[in-house]
Formats: structure tokens, C-alpha cells, sequence
């Protein structure tokens, strides 16, 4: 049977700023969607497409804007939908916004740092849901994907605060698609294992801290034997924002070369 493919559209990007957030814009673009790509700043934003187009032997081709918005402040997030549905509507959106918070043991956790992160990670998510909606709502091809974790299917110490977090994500990604299958919007959730980034490194560093060893790497225990690229991850989500069948929907899916397996 073949896919709900989807050839073009308008798609936001929360946190694309950041490392995987360009490389899923990336992805997007070069699907022949139009790409709204938002954080906290301008500034980073236009650094972010500036550096994307730069990238592109044919620039010219992609479509991708740039907006300021603060996925904490829900004005802000009706702001950033408002701008984006000017383009033509809201067909896509993808939760990218995410911080890892504190690496701590758990007596020394401070719990405005843990709000903090349910801030962006857990309400940022909702936020942007809710305000893209009533735009969702008026698309034939919406879409829904929220960048959890594997951390988000499973424990780590040091980690309870970006791991409950994205816990918290894979839940709301399974109880919104239950509530809009029936409206025909898929919501899935990718789950990522442990990506060559530089939030990777600031994870490392601070258990090689917290263990008072020189570094800590994670490769050997993953079967793939590598962490996986930003572009991988980011193709994942292109699959699920433009081609997978809307039937699949409510699923978290891990990509961790194995490490869960």
C-alpha cells in the first residue's frame, strides 16, 4: 500500500536552533515544505537558516523563515503560530525545544532547576499543541511530531529531571493521538538515543564530574558501536512529518542503533 505522502505545506520547528533543530529543518525543506524555524532569539534564528542555506548547493530551492518565540510563554507560542500560519497555514508542527536540565544526584536536585525543565520540555510541548490546532485542524495532511528520548522510555541516574521530562512527552505524544485520530492527525513521538551533539557532550561532562573520572562515553554500550548523527534522527522525523501512513499514530519510536533493543 503506498504512503500518505505529502508534497508540500508549512511546517513549525520549535528549538531549531539548535543542532538536530537544523538538521530536521533540513529535512522538511528539502521535502518541499515551507519551514518555519523558531527559538529563543532572532539573532540564533537567522544564524540557524543563514547557516542551513549556506549548506545548500541549491538555496534557492528551499523555503525556510525564521521567528522568535519562547515555547515557555504561551503568548508567545500564539504569536509563532499566527506568523507561521500566514504562510499558507499550519500543516506540520514538530516539539524540537528541549533542555537537559541538571545532572545531579537526586538529594542534591534543585527543584526550580526541575521546573525549569518541565517548563520548556513538558508545557512547551502542550503549549505549541494547543495553539497550533485550531490551524491544524483546517489541514487535510497535519501532523504531529514531539522529540522525546530514549530517556523517555527508560531510567538513567543523574538524569531524573530531563528524564522525567521526556517521560512526561511520550505521554502527552500517546494521549493527544488518541484524542485526534479521529480528526486524522497523526501524533508520534521520536525517541533518539544518544546523538553526536554538543548537549551530548554537556551530559558527559557532568557525569564524568559527578564520577570523578576524566570523560565518559556511551559508544561501547551501543550495539551500533557509534552515537547516532543529527541527520539520521532528523530523516526519521521528515518520514513521519510527510510520508508515514496517518494510521501510525501514538507511537514512540526509538532510534539508538540498538541500545534498547
Amino acid at each position: 500500500m503506498g504512503s500518505d505522502r505529502m508534497n508540500s505545506g508549512t511546517a513549525v520547528i520549535t528549538g531549531g536552533a539548535g543542532h538536530l533543530g537544523q538538521a530536521i529543518a533540513e529535512s522538511l525543506a528539502s521535502r518541499g515544505l515551507v519551514v518555519v524555524l523558531s527559538d529563543l532569539s532572532i539573532e540564533r534564528v537567522e544564524e540557524a537558516v543563514a547557516t542551513i542555506k549556506a549548506k545548500e548547493r541549491n538555496a534557492d530551492s528551499i523555503d525556510i523563515r525564521g521567528c522568535a518565540a519562547d515555547v515557555a510563554d504561551e503568548e508567545s507560542v500564539a504569536r509563532l503560530m499566527e506568523t507561521a500560519a500566514l504562510f499558507g497555514g499550519i500543516d506540520v508542527v514538530v516539539n524540537n525545544a528541549g533542555v537537559e536540565g541538571p545532572v545531579a544526584t537526586t538529594d542534591a536536585l534543585d527543584l526550580n532547576d526541575l521546573r525549569a525543565v518541565y517548563e520548556v520540555n513538558v508545557l512547551g510541548t502542550l503549549s505549541v499543541i494547543k495553539q497550533a490546532l485550531p490551524h491544524l485542524r483546517s489541514s487535510p495532511n497535519a501532523r504531529v511530531v514531539n522529540i522525546a528520548s530514549g530517556a523517555g522510555l527508560a531510567g538513567a541516574a543523574y538524569m531524573t529531571a530531563y528524564n522525567s521530562s521526556k517521560h512526561a512527552v511520550v505521554g502527552i505524544t500517546r494521549c493527544v493521538a488518541r484524542e485526534l485520530a479521529a480528526d486524522g492527525i497523526p501524533v508520534n513521538a521520536v525517541c533518539p538515543g544518544c546523538v553526536s551533539s554538543p548537549m551530548m557532550g554537556r551530559i558527559e561532562r557532568e557525569m564524568a564530574r559527578l564520577g570523578g573520572t576524566a570523560s565518559v562515553t556511551y559508544e561501547s554500550a551501543i550495539p551500533a558501536g557509534r552515537y547516532a548523527d543529527a541527520a539520521e534522527v532528523a530523516n526519521l522525523v521528515g518520514y513521519l512529518a510527510t510520508e508515514a501512513p496517518k494510521y501510525l499514530t501514538g507511537a514512540a519510536l526509538l532510534i539508538d542503533g540498538g541500545l534498547y533493543a
